[in-house]
């Protein structure tokens, strides 16, 4: 495992058409870049599926504080850096519906200007791997089904086994679960 700066890294892809991106574990100091990531992909994801002024609320300070007392708490993410900025996060955990799988892929946000450049597929390998090593083969995660990106998690062979319904800003959303089993 490569470690510039101190930082352990998981992957590097030079095949990329960016160039060289790292997949690392992130940590307290990237939660600012990781907020912004983490907002800036629900605003441009989820533009004309959630409701405008939920997606206005989303803070920039208050996910920050949260990634802080996540990385606080012992949590992991994953981050993607291309030239020296982070451009992506994903990170996972015990399933949170019982009964349905072992692991839960809970997030995988990349910048939609970084879409298409195997980013997003890297990220999802590096919380594939933890999950697994953490006891966790089973991974089930959970996509709006009016969402474009359930495209790729039927590319990367998630099989669609369950639907739910949520609220988002006080709009009734269904959600399909998506499933790798081991």
């Amino acid at each position: 495992m490569n470690q510039p700066f101190g930082v352990p890294v998981l992957w590097f892809s030079e095949t990329s058409s960016l160039g060289k991106v790292t997949i690392r574990r992130g940590r307290a100091p990237d939660a600012a870049a990781i907020a912004r990531v983490y907002v800036d992909s629900w605003r441009s994801a989820y533009k004309g599926l959630i409701p405008q002024t939920y997606l206005n609320s989303l803070s920039y300070d208050a996910f920050e504080r949260h990634w802080r007392r996540t990385f606080a708490s012992r949590a992991w993410a994953f981050v993607a850096e291309y030239d020296g900025q982070i451009v992506g996060i994903a990170s996972g955990g015990r399933c949170r519906k019982i009964g349905i799988a072992s692991g839960e892929l809970f997030i995988l946000y990349v910048l939609n200007e970084y879409h298409g450049n195997g980013i997003g597929r890297a990220l999802f390998d590096a919380c594939q791997y933890e999950l697994t090593k953490r006891g966790h083969p089973d991974i089930l995660v959970w996509v709006l089904e009016e969402n474009p990106a359930r495209g790729f998690y039927e590319r990367l062979g998630g099989e669609l086994v369950y639907h739910n319904q949520i609220d988002i800003g006080g709009k009734p959303m269904r959600e399909a679960g998506y499933l790798w089993r081991d």
